[in-house]
């Protein structure tokens, strides 16, 4: 608590000062991450529960056996400077050691990226998408597409489906990243490992996970409109199993840094269940030759002709 207030409520108002005010394309930041002590103790705060919730869905065996993916953290920033600094704490930063950079250890340890011994692992469980790093070029490591190579030709073929005009070996790796921001949380996918998510106004709106479980807000919140759009992320309900009742659990998210005025309310989610299976559907290639196919509609024509249509009479059938 900070005077009346609770401090991870309000928390942009005691950190925005001690955070960069421009983004790295204006003035990047490097070296080690020094986050203000307020965000820091935000962070090592929600990542404890967290863990709570990770431990639940590692013990449900069943669950993860049917397609449930791990419970989502994600970090919404103001500025790419901003985001870069969280990512590099949560899941690790680079060092110049002579001519050699070494993966350095990031500080919540379910969401590290490095792999212990000054590498980076080939999937990543944090993944950084603001429009800097959709720029840089250093979106996809080579080992992450070699290691993800049945999703992404999965990926493409959807994507020829969807677009028949369009080539999708010209797919860049910015397009793989926004594919796996897309895809978190849905088992089978590229996004599908992937623990936590730090962005700058790209989880607003449109972004449909349903396994999100943890919200921090690092950035202003002017409006009651964007604070919902943001705690919606986590509104979702990860399981549709009801109780003895008939009814579905209730399921609980938890929120810093969104002054969210909403009716209160406290509680935990309790061990998650396994909802009704999707079944999969698609094509099997090697019947290809009983593909069915549909002409795609463009428009319609009206032909009316001039000629007078007469029904016969009841009386007179000829």
């Amino acid at each position: 608590m900070t005077g009346d207030q609770p401090t991870y409520r309000d928390l942009w108002l005691r950190i925005r000062e001690d955070l960069p005010k421009k983004g790295r394309k204006t003035d990047a930041l490097s070296g080690e991450p020094k986050l203000p002590v307020e965000l820091h103790g935000a962070l090592l705060s929600l990542y404890g529960n967290y863990r709570k919730y990770h431990r639940l869905w590692q013990q449900n065996a069943v669950a993860r056996a049917s397609g449930v993916t791990p419970p989502v953290f994600i970090v919404v920033c103001n500025n790419t400077n901003v985001s870069k600094l969280v990512f590099d704490f949560i899941g690790g930063w680079e060092k110049q050691i002579g001519e050699k950079s070494v993966a350095q250890a990031g500080q919540l340890a379910i969401f590290r990226n490095d792999d212990g011994n000054g590498a980076w692992l080939h999937r990543p469980n944090t993944i950084l998408v603001d429009s800097q790093q959709l720029e840089s070029g250093n979106s996809m490591s080579d080992d992450f597409k070699k290691i993800a190579s049945r999703e992404i030709e999965e990926f493409k073929a959807e994507y020829r489906a969807r677009f028949p005009g369009r080539d999708a070996e010209n797919l860049t790796d910015e397009d793989l990243l926004r594919e796996v921001m897309n895809t978190v949380g849905k088992a089978g996918k590229l996004g599908e490992h992937v623990k936590c998510v730090v962005s700058v106004s790209m989880l607003t709106e449109g972004w449909d996970t349903n396994t999100v479980t943890h919200v921090l807000g690092v950035r202003a919140f002017s409006t009651q409109l964007l604070c919902e759009q943001v705690v919606g992320r986590a509104l979702r309900r990860m399981s549709y199993a009801v109780n003895e009742r008939g009814r579905f659990e209730p399921e609980y998210a938890e929120v810093y840094g969104v002054p969210f005025s909403f009716i209160p309310c406290s509680g935990a989610t309790k061990e998650p269940k396994v909802g009704p299976l999707p079944t999969r559907v698609r094509a099997i290639e090697s019947r290809i030759g009983c593909e069915i196919t549909f002409p795609r509609l463009v428009g319609y024509r009206y032909d009316v002709t001039g000629e007078r249509l007469t029904a016969p009479s009841l009386t007179n059938p000829d």
